[in-house]
């Protein structure tokens, strides 16, 4: 679980990084190309609205790897709870 959730976790941060170095490069290169500052106003506003998707599809990967785990923590004991009761069942049919 642990290392799934840093595997998450690093790839969020490395796509808002990328999103990030693209906004500033944008800003760097175009500020004295393009007259019209809305143009990349709006760029970076959009860029923005990206880095909230990469933190919105990390939150839902991670909460969904939680939701896999617990399932997979309640079969387990389930199985083990069975097991026990087998043994136990076996134990008391061998009296």
């Amino acid at each position: 679980m642990y290392v799934l959730k840093e595997d998450i976790l690093f790839q969020r941060d490395s796509g808002i990084r990328d999103l990030e170095e693209v906004a500033d490069m944008t800003h760097y290169y175009l500020k004295d190309y393009v007259p019209d500052q809305e143009f990349i106003m709006q760029a970076v506003h959009k860029l923005d609205r990206m880095k909230e998707e990469v933190y919105e599809v990390a939150r839902h990967d991670r909460k969904q790897i939680e939701r896999e785990i617990e399932d997979l923590d309640e079969n387990y004991y389930r199985a083990i709870r069975t097991l026990s009761d087998q043994e136990s069942a076996k134990k008391e049919s061998d009296f």
